[in-house]
């Protein structure tokens, strides 16, 4: 039975249309993924998003650890250099405790240096306080207001050095808001023998870091030093808990220790975001799915079913329906290939029709003027006979050549000849006019060797030769040249005079038909058609003339040889 429930589905599902069948798999496609996220998406994003969290809360910890440590350094490392060179004997000859003499305050200038040399990084200040209560630094610092911080009140009990962070408010100018603290007792000789040697460092920075992860992620941080003293501890109202998360970091310094303590909720509050997010965004997708599964089938779907159409009536023998695709893509790319079938498939027609146009008016030419070839030849054989009985040698002679022209010429049924037949004949032409004219022309080929196999339309040399000698020359004097020359994927055929030239608007329509109701002319249209019945627009006939230098006739057209085409 399920079997069968499942074939019926199968079955409907193949007879829906393609709109149908593209939204169904859209549809299907997209719920897969999303009921999958859906379900994944909670678990895997909040463990991700939590260890990028720890690690981020990590990464503070250490910056803020390794802040502490570069104070550290600069301010022991500066300590440990001021009281090797108070130990020194020779370095410091003040004579008291406060500056008395011209030498005395040299010397004073001389170890104020020293202590702004030693000024770097956060370093505020550095100060030598005497027993006397006389100082040595710069003059922004309130040593009386000082001195009422635990940190004096300490290093004095102890005799120890002390380091602590207080709030800072005894400077004249540039008051931080928090400042670490360096009193070191200087056991030396003479007038500096019981000081002490104060350096404070600017907190603010540190502190910052401190402020931003109190306000980010609620934490609460304590800072301690190894005896277990804290210096530093964030106000909060909520007490500790054995499920907050705590992490620390300990200074390689001086052994401090920074404790970082987040509540639970606070620390996974992104997993419940994660999750609402995640499941607004799985609602928002599968709508949106629907929406563009629908409109992109039915887009889809439309550029198929007009293309569809337009085969069907081109199938039933319309080529003018073009279906309008105007999209790039591969639907697009066929519907404009399409198009562009029909558009050739139309310019075939087109061609065809010409051709056969021309091809008709030809044989309606032919069955006009036709003549009976043996007739003819016979006629003027007869009359070459009669003028070799009467004497007359000349006439014979142009007889002759004009049955050798009319021998080709007459052939109707050979539509390309090799050009080595064509320049035969074109001999026999000259000869003619050379007894008509006597030699007062020059004829000169060049051909490149092995062209006499190419093939050329039937008379095409002798009546531009013709065109020539009717209309170029004066009595029948003047230069003919004619080069033949093969080139990648044609032959060009260049026919050059020195005669009168031709006027532009003649040389425009030197091939062109003439006017049905114009007489003469110098139009070469026959010859036009021939090259465009056989080799249709694949071939190019240029004209270049200047008046009183003569005329140029350049013909390319596709490469045939005789081998191939008998």
């Amino acid at each position: 039975m399920r079997n069968r429930l499942n074939n019926n589905s199968f079955k409907s599902l193949v007879f829906l249309n393609i709109q149908s069948k593209l939204l169904f798999m859209f549809l299907l496609a997209a719920l897969i993924p999303l009921l999958a996220l859906g379900a994944i998406s909670y678990y895997q994003s909040s463990k991700v998003v939590n260890e990028q969290l720890k690690n981020y809360n990590h990464f503070a910890g250490e910056k803020i650890q390794k802040e502490l440590d570069r104070t550290f350094n600069d301010m022991f490392f500066s300590a440990a250099a001021i009281k090797q060179y108070i130990a020194d004997q020779t370095s410091v000859k003040l004579s008291s405790q406060e500056p008395q003499t011209y030498m005395d305050f040299k010397e004073e200038s001389n170890l104020e240096r020293l202590l702004e040399i030693h000024k770097k990084g956060n370093i505020k200040g550095i100060y030598l306080i005497t027993s006397s209560g006389y100082y040595f630094g710069d003059y922004n610092i309130d040593i009386k207001s000082f001195k009422q911080r635990e940190i004096w009140k300490q290093a004095l009990e102890s005799g120890k050095t002390e380091v602590a962070v207080y709030k800072s408010d005894h400077y004249k100018s540039n008051n931080p808001d928090r400042l670490i603290g360096l009193l070191m007792p200087l056991d030396t000789y003479g007038v500096l023998n019981h000081s002490y040697l104060l350096i404070e460092a600017d907190a603010d920075e540190i502190f910052s870091m401190v402020n931003v992860l109190e306000d980010d992620l609620k934490a609460r941080i304590s800072i301690q030093n190894e005896a277990g003293d804290y210096f530093y501890s964030t106000i909060s109202k909520r007490n500790d808990r054995s499920s907050d998360i705590i992490w620390k970091e300990t200074t390689f310094t001086n052994n401090w220790i920074i404790q970082f303590r987040i509540p639970q909720d606070e620390f996974y509050r992104s997993s419940a975001i994660i999750f609402r997010v995640v499941m607004l965004g799985a609602v928002f997708a599968l709508l949106l799915a629907l929406a563009l599964s629908f409109l992109f089938s039915r887009q889809f779907s439309s550029k198929i079913l007009r293309l569809k159409l337009a085969m069907d009536d081109v199938s039933k023998g319309s080529l003018d329906s073009k279906p309008s695709i105007e999209t790039e893509d591969e639907i697009g790319q066929l519907g404009y290939h399409f198009n562009r079938m029909l558009f050739q498939i139309n310019q075939l027609v087109e061609e065809v029709k010409e051709k056969e146009a021309i091809k008709l008016e030809a044989e309606m030419k032919a069955v006009h003027y036709q003549i009976n070839p043996h007739l003819l030849f016979n006629t003027l054989n007869i009359i070459q006979w009669k003028a070799r009985l009467d004497g007359n040698p000349e006439i014979s002679k142009m007889l002759t050549h004009l049955i050798m022209v009319l021998e080709g010429n007459l052939n109707f049924d050979i539509g390309l000849v090799p050009l080595e037949d064509e320049l035969k004949a074109l001999k026999h032409y000259l000869a003619i006019q050379e007894l008509r004219y006597g030699a007062h022309f020059t004829f000169q080929t060049e051909m490149e060797s092995g062209l006499g196999d190419a093939l050329i339309p039937r008379m095409t040399l002798q009546p531009m030769i013709e065109n020539i000698f009717f209309h170029a020359f004066e009595d029948g004097t003047g230069e003919i040249s004619l080069n033949v020359l093969e080139k990648q994927s044609s032959f060009q055929l260049i026919l050059k005079d020195n005669g009168k030239g031709i006027h532009q608007e003649k040389l425009d329509s030197l091939f062109k038909k003439p006017p049905s109701l114009k007489k003469g002319g110098i139009g070469l249209d026959n010859i036009y058609q021939k090259f465009r019945f056989h080799f249709g627009k694949h071939f190019l006939i240029e004209a270049d003339s200047e008046i009183g230098k003569g005329t140029a006739i350049s013909i390319y057209w596709p490469k045939r040889w005789v081998k191939n085409d008998r």
